[in-house]
């Protein structure tokens, strides 16, 4: 064999021994390796071979819900929207209507208290009625031009006329002389409860107090209405109506302007305050807008009125920081405060919690109290 060859051999062995020779200690692992990795394949092998039972059958309950599911699906497709007359639908005709609940309640309630409905948008007005429930069924509203004589001895319908505006004085006119000068039921009857109960009409834009008038009706009917005063002897004196009556959340920079002491000035800053607060709900808020005298509030004052269904609210459930802030009746302090314990504890269920939870004094609330809301 040729000396080359032989040394080509030895060369080889010598590299297979010194690569592949183990010590006992690295034959012992590799075998004891080989052993934990059959183990893991073979338990995973069975282990997904291996058919898991539940401890408990649950198909009893899984029945039940799927039957309840369906039981609450078939009352709300029976529960739909359709057309209907809020003045003489009836009771159960109302329950199959997808409406809450209370809703239903409230217009039953206030159809009993002797109210009606003119047009779609007083709908809006029944106690818990939101923006977005009315939107859902306002193409559904429909309030025809007749309405129903619910009198017993005239079941026909009534074609519902112009009503003849008369003059009246609100502290003696009787029931049946203020339906004549074109007031309904409803408002008639909330007049002469006011008047019972000690309610006296020193000006005519008082009338707006009563449950029910709105600025709409009483801007129809001011011209007729001549509150008497009552003299120290008990005479009753005639005296004219107050001119110029403005109402201060509808009113823009021309009404204001009519006011005497009322220059484009403070116009313009008695409209930007009441953006900022979202409306007046007094006159006397007029006393908060920069430099605005004392003197000519009071000189002007007899001539103000403010409609406090105007007043936009804010939902101190929903609102951030930056509407809230806005607010001029809100520092940073009650802001904060409102948004920690929303965050904490949840929105609020009554607006007494601002008190009751120390989130503000007794005199902010006051003054914010009217312009928030839980809803």
């Amino acid at each position: 064999m040729p000396r080359n060859t032989v040394g080509m051999k030895k060369t080889f062995r010598q590299i297979v021994k010194e690569n592949l020779n183990f010590s006992k200690q690295d034959r012992n692992g590799i075998v004891a390796m080989s052993v934990i990795i059959f183990l893991f394949l073979a338990g995973n092998i069975i282990v997904g071979n291996i058919e898991l039972k539940p401890s408990s059958d649950f198909s009893a309950v899984i029945r039940a819900i799927e039957e309840w599911e369906n039981q609450t699906k078939s009352v709300n497709e029976n529960r739909l929207l359709f057309h209907f007359n809020p003045n003489t639908i009836s009771e159960e005709a109302l329950d199959s209507l997808n409406l809450p609940a209370f809703i239903k309640r409230n217009i039953m309630s206030y159809r009993s208290a002797g109210g009606s409905f003119k047009e779609t948008g007083d709908v809006r007005r029944i106690y818990g009625m939101t923006d977005s429930i009315f939107s859902q069924i306002e193409g559904y509203i429909h309030i025809p031009a007749t309405i129903p004589d619910i009198s017993e001895d005239k079941p026909e319908l009534k074609v519902a006329t112009k009503p003849t505006f008369r003059e009246f004085d609100p502290n003696l006119a009787s029931k049946d002389e203020l339906l004549n000068s074109g007031f309904n039921q409803f408002q008639a009857s909330n007049l002469i409860k006011y008047r019972e109960s000690g309610g006296y009409f020193s000006q005519p834009g008082d009338i707006l107090k009563i449950y029910g008038i709105d600025t709409v009706f009483y801007r129809s009917i001011k011209s007729f209405i001549n509150v008497a005063e009552i003299a120290e002897e008990g005479q009753v004196v005639k005296t004219e109506s107050i001119p110029n009556l403005i109402e201060l959340n509808s009113a823009d920079s021309l009404d204001l302007l009519q006011l005497a002491g009322i220059g484009p000035v403070f116009a313009s800053r008695i409209l930007k305050y009441r953006n900022l607060l979202g409306g007046f709900y007094g006159k006397h808020q007029l006393l908060e807008v920069y430099g605005f005298p004392e003197e000519t509030y009071h000189a002007i004052s007899e001539n103000l009125t403010t409609d406090s269904l105007q007043v936009e609210k804010l939902r101190i459930n929903f609102a951030g920081y930056a509407e809230l802030i806005r607010h001029p009746y809100f520092d940073k302090s009650n802001v904060e405060a409102i948004l920690n314990f929303r965050q904490n504890n949840g929105p609020f269920s009554s607006h007494e919690q601002l008190l009751t939870e120390g989130l503000m004094d007794t005199a902010s609330f006051v003054f914010i109290r009217p312009y928030i809301t839980c809803r």
